[in-house]
Formats: structure tokens, sequence, C-alpha cells
């Protein structure tokens, strides 16, 4: 009896050790920075902060995921943060003008929908680089956010967007259970349809693909379209949590999902990378940018210091990655 007990401790064990080897290399580092914050951040770890945490990390976690699926195929989409702004915008003007919340959050969604389907068709149809297509759009649907609020917020008032970006549902902030939800349907798509295994073999080698009878074309037009829908649903997620629709408050989001991507273990154009330790790199700039606060770093300094802690980040992923070659 002793002898089988010891056996299933050691391969408990060595189940255990295969399972922390698998982590990203930075997952110590964001736990070596959690506790940090935690001797040196006092009310970092209050429960209301770290809701709060999560909470407006939810739209960063959603672009995230979606940025990682895009990179994994070989591509890369920039217009993800405008699109953010765009769709809260859209969606504060036409409450403003009288809309139900139900149909102008549809209508919000449906626009990074319509937004990801031009991405998608220049990338995939017209052969542009997703770089060149998505800095374009980038630009034009940053620039209509600006044009149509007149460099102007946009206060949202409406009680049921509110509630839907402030309120709970069974406890759990509404903004977490929305991100929870577009991880899970975006799990299933990737790990469990033909779609994912598709865009992993985009990733690895698109001729390959596409003459092991892959239509690549429509594959990666498809992932620009659940992008950019996905990042829309995100701005409203947003739009409603500060109740506003900002001009600006998408800018250098899509770069944040990039990096987080990256720092998850995504490498782009080789069909590697996994969405679920995504969250890691989320989690890092999450906890770095709110303990920041928490310790009342000047505000001048913030961004310098988060700029240069995620090119760190980036380097040392990668140059742990290479060793394990």
């Amino acid at each position: 009896m002793q002898t089988a007990d010891i056996k299933k401790q050691n391969s408990f064990l060595e189940g255990l050790k295969r399972s922390l080897r698998s982590l990203p290399p930075l997952t110590w580092v964001v736990v070596a920075m959690i506790a940090f914050f935690a001797i040196f951040a006092p009310g970092f770890f209050k429960t209301e902060n770290l809701i709060n945490v999560f909470r407006r990390g939810s739209s960063l976690w959603m672009i995230a995921t979606v940025q990682t699926m895009v990179l994994i195929a070989g591509g890369l989409d920039l217009s993800l943060g405008s699109m953010i702004t765009f769709s809260g915008v859209v969606l504060a003007l036409l409450l403003e003008n009288g809309v139900s919340a139900p149909l102008a959050a549809l209508a919000a969604i449906l626009s990074g929908t319509g937004a990801g389907f031009i991405n998608g068709f220049m990338v995939s149809v017209l052969g542009i680089p997703a770089f060149i297509v998505t800095l374009g759009t980038l630009n034009v649907f940053g620039g209509l956010a600006v044009a149509l609020t007149k460099t102007g917020a946009i206060f949202i008032g409406d009680p049921t967007m509110v509630n839907f970006g402030a309120g709970n549902f069974l406890g759990v902030p509404i903004p977490i259970l929305v991100s929870l939800l577009v991880f899970g349907v975006s799990y299933v798509l990737f790990y469990h349809t033909s779609f994912g295994r598709n865009l992993i073999a985009i990733g690895e080698n698109e001729s390959g693909a596409r003459l092991s009878g892959v239509n690549t074309r429509r594959a990666t037009w498809l992932v620009f379209v659940y992008a950019s829908t996905v990042a829309a649903i995100a701005g409203v997620v947003l739009a409603s949590r500060i109740q506003s629709a900002d001009p600006t408050v998408g800018v250098g989001w899509e770069f944040d999902a990039v990096a987080a991507s990256i720092m998850g273990g995504t490498l782009r154009g080789q069909g590697r990378g996994t969405i679920s330790t995504t969250i890691i790199g989320v989690l890092l700039i999450l906890v770095l940018r709110n303990g920041l606060n928490v310790m009342a770093v000047p505000v001048m300094w913030r961004s310098a210091i988060v700029g240069v802690s995620l090119l760190a980040g980036i380097i040392f992923d990668i140059t742990m990655r290479r060793r394990e070659k």
C-alpha cells in the first residue's frame, strides 16, 4: 500500500512539474509583481481594488484574446483599439437619439462586424498586407469617432447600459461575465472547430494549408470579422462602464493586446500560441498599471514605466523561449 501511495505521489508531482514548465516564463514575473505590490502598495489586495482591476481589464482581455487568434494565423489587427472607440461612439449617438438600449448595442456591435468584413476582404481577397490595411482602418475609424463626437465625450445615462457596465449578476460584475463568455466562445471556436484548426494550419504554413484543401481566404476573412466584432463588444462594455463615449478612449489598446499576446507565448505567423495563456500578458499589464496607481506614482511617469516594463517583458519571454529550444 505504501509503495502504491508513493507512486501516486510521484506521478502527481511529475504532472505538476510538467504543468508548471508549460506556463509562459512571464508567469513568474507576474507572481513577483503581485508580491511586490502586495508589500509596497497598501490597499492593492483589497477586495474592492481587485474587483476593479478585473472589471477594468475585461475589455483588454477580450481584444487580446482575438488578437492572439489573428496573430497565430499570421495576421495582425491594429484597428482593434479604434474599433473599441468607434463602437462606443455609435452606441452613445444612437442612445442620444432615442434608440432603445438593446438596438443601440446591437448596432454598435454590428459596426464592428462591418469593419472586420472590410479588413478581411482587403487582406484575404485583395492580398494587401494586414499591417497596412489595419493601420489604415485604425485611422479611418479613429477619425470618424473624433468627427462624430466633435472631439468631445458623449455622456451615456441610459439605465440599462449603465447597469450593464457597472452592475453585477449573481455577485459577479457584468463586464467580467461578458469577457468570460467571449473567452469561452473563442476557446470553443479555436480548439474544437475546423475554423480554429485552419487558423493554426495557415499560421504554420499557408501554402501547405491551401494545398491540403483549407480555404485559407475564407478563414482569414472570418478571423478579422470575428476580431472586430469582439472589439466592438469590448467597446460597448467599456463605454457602458465609464458611462461615456470618449473619442480617444481606445487609443493604444491594440498595442497592449499585441504585447499581451506575445508575452502570453504567441509567435506571429508560426501557428504557435494559445488563447489560454494570453491572460498572463493581460494580468501583467493590469497589475502593473493598477499597482503604480495605488502607489500614487505620478501620471507623467506611468506610461514610461509601463512601456519599459512591457518591452522588457517581451524580450525576457522571447529570450527564455529560445533557450528552451
